[in-house]
């Protein structure tokens, strides 16, 4: 199942008004004798995932994270439920509503793509995937990114808005934008992917490549974009850049959204006027990760090693790169609809 942002806030809406129980559910998926549901408590009305699993699954020294806008509960037995256990996710009443949204289809997806497990198994990676949310959301740096972060984050916007204007549709984009939610690549295409390396150096272009995954992947076509960025009078600072975006996104009604990605990126507006140096972007170079692309390969990597991170010298690259209306081009020739 593909999920999405939009198709859980609309469940959740249709759960709104649901009144005299203590949660109201609606079932969104099953693997195996796990089943998930979208739903509110009550009172409150607060957003959920809830985890059903079969009876014993849990045990009595789980420890529940919880904290960051969110917290996680178990759920009170009924007649109805007999032989199961439920645990939830839940949105605290004074957390954002599209965070809670982004990090709900985040956990979603990650325990969809568990191939085969136990229940308890799949439990334990619930934990696992709540907790780094918490921790993310614990600590945040509250300090203005530097010039190769912001350099990083242009990058992404530059991508993110010829998505808008390749599909011509805001929503699309903001979901193909998979970085601020921990993915291996910066945008997931339909089953393709593309992975944005960014520098505001003068002199060389070394991308720091943070995982064997991030190049060596089951998504394809898989492209690798680099964008060389120069400080100049006649460029935008990032400032500007994210609100000329912002104007874009409020047109298609997803300015929330686009502002919860900013906040898992590590943009805050308290910083805005700290951002004074203007970038200017040069050719930006999107290269086709194929067979004799020279990356890691997990396939041709002794089994003991479990990941890796390594340096790319872009310069070097011999490969013919392609313009970015090229690659999305190929992106959309593989998708199962236009993109």
């Amino acid at each position: 199942m593909t999920w999405s942002e939009d198709g859980l806030t609309r469940t959740w809406r249709a759960l709104r008004d649901v009144e005299g129980e203590e949660w109201a559910l609606s079932p969104i998926h099953k693997n195996g004798p796990v089943v998930f549901h979208a739903g509110r408590s009550f009172p409150g009305s607060r957003e959920a995932i809830v985890v059903d699993f079969p009876a014993g699954t849990t045990k009595a020294a789980d420890r529940l994270p919880g904290g960051g806008g969110f917290d996680v509960l178990r759920v009170p037995t009924h007649a109805e439920s007999e032989g199961r256990e439920a645990i939830a996710l839940v949105r605290l009443l004074e957390g954002s509503h599209e965070l809670f949204a982004l990090m709900a289809v985040n956990v979603l997806r990650h325990l969809e793509n568990l191939d085969r497990v136990t229940p308890r198994a799949t439990l334990d990676a619930f934990f696992v995937r709540v907790r780094e949310w918490q921790e993310f959301m614990a600590n945040q740096r509250r300090k203005p990114l530097s010039t190769e972060k912001q350099a990083g984050l242009l990058g992404e916007l530059l991508i993110l808005e010829a998505l808008v204007r390749h599909t011509g549709s805001g929503l699309l984009a903001l979901d193909y934008w998979q970085g601020p939610l921990k993915a291996a690549q910066d945008f997931h295409v339909d089953c393709g992917a593309i992975e944005v390396k960014s520098t505001a150096k003068a002199q060389g272009f070394v991308a720091q490549i943070n995982s064997i995954d991030q190049l060596d992947s089951d998504r394809c076509p898989m492209f690798l974009c680099a964008i060389r960025f120069a400080e100049s009078e006649g460029g935008e600072t990032l400032a500007q850049c994210v609100n000329r975006v912002r104007e874009i996104m409020e047109g298609s009604g997803v300015r929330k959204q686009f502002d919860a990605l900013l906040l898992l990126s590590r943009y805050f507006d308290e910083h805005a006027d700290r951002y004074t140096k203007r970038f200017l972007s040069g050719e930006v170079q999107c290269f086709l990760i194929e067979e004799d692309f020279p990356c890691l390969r997990r396939a041709t990597l002794p089994g003991q090693i479990r990941n890796a991170r390594y340096e790319l010298d872009i310069e070097s690259l011999s490969e013919e790169p392609k313009s970015i209306d090229v690659m999305l081009q190929v992106l959309g020739e593989t998708a199962d609809g236009p993109i």
